[in-house]
């Protein structure tokens, strides 16, 4: 309640749909793996929607919820939403990401203003600069806020995941190394997408798919870690098949895909 009263003062900017559809949902089981070790960490969903405004504007909303399960719970209970909308190409327009960790809780919202090259659409190709207004409520630790401009599209942690999602593929070089700006908390930071070819990916069952290989890693100066490793489905919708993500001391967390 406490942290509802501190950001009641910055509604969303995004108003609520007239309409709306889901396009895609995916679920992910996410384990804890160290040599032989596999425990069952958590569980996530995404999903995508097509909405209408009541203005009838159209826009894509996509919502990530995930959780903790079994031991982890005792170590520390997480209960994360994130939420992005976006123009039809997806241009990020608003973000929110609600942190429920342990005793650590906090609302971080991304409010993206954009100036376009020329007059007409809001889309990828037009943005000339985005401004970034960032604010961040949080209990006990207090709140802040900061605003950058950047040249081109700005994204955050969900909507680079989209942003790589909507690669030409079939014209990338392996080893093409694409950089972009990426907002979280009230930092920006650089996140590099490398493209490392195709593969196959193998899942935990020992099926083996086609899939288009990238390493995803924030760049900043002294916080540079291990990348996420991410194979993306060869057709159309590039869906994100596993995820993995390397712990600095022990083992790594990796998120796959749950085939219905």
């Amino acid at each position: 309640m406490m942290l509802v009263l501190a950001c009641s003062d910055a509604a969303p900017a995004i108003t609520k749909a007239k309409s709306s559809r889901q396009t895609e949902s995916l679920e992910y089981d996410v384990y804890y793996h160290w040599g032989i070790i596999w425990k069952k960490a958590g569980h996530g969903v995404l999903g995508l929607y097509d909405e209408t405004a009541a203005d009838g504007t159209k826009r894509l909303h996509s919502k990530l919820t995930g959780k903790t399960l079994s031991f982890i719970e005792y170590i520390m209970a997480v209960r994360d939403t994130l939420e992005c909308w976006y123009t039809p190409d997806f241009v990020p327009l608003e973000f929110v990401k609600k942190t429920n960790e342990g005793s650590y809780k906090a609302i971080e919202r991304n409010y993206y203003t954009h100036t376009l090259k020329k007059d007409g659409l809001l889309n990828v190709g037009n943005v000339d600069s985005t401004s970034v207004e960032l604010r961040r409520w949080r209990i006990k630790k207090g709140n802040d806020a900061k605003t950058f401009r950047v040249k081109g599209p700005a994204y955050d942690m969900l909507s680079a995941f989209y942003m790589v999602r909507n690669l030409d593929f079939g014209k990338l070089k392996a080893g093409t190394d694409i950089r972009f700006p990426v907002f979280t908390g009230i930092k920006k930071q650089e996140m590099s997408v490398k493209y490392i070819g195709p593969s196959k990916c193998k899942l935990r069952g020992g099926k083996k798919v086609d899939a288009y290989k990238v390493e995803m890693a924030i760049k900043a100066k002294g916080e540079d870690g291990a990348p996420l490793e991410v194979w993306l489905s060869t057709d159309q919708s590039h869906r994100p098949l596993h995820v993995v993500i390397q712990l600095r001391r022990i083992g790594a967390i990796q998120c796959e895909l749950v085939e219905k």
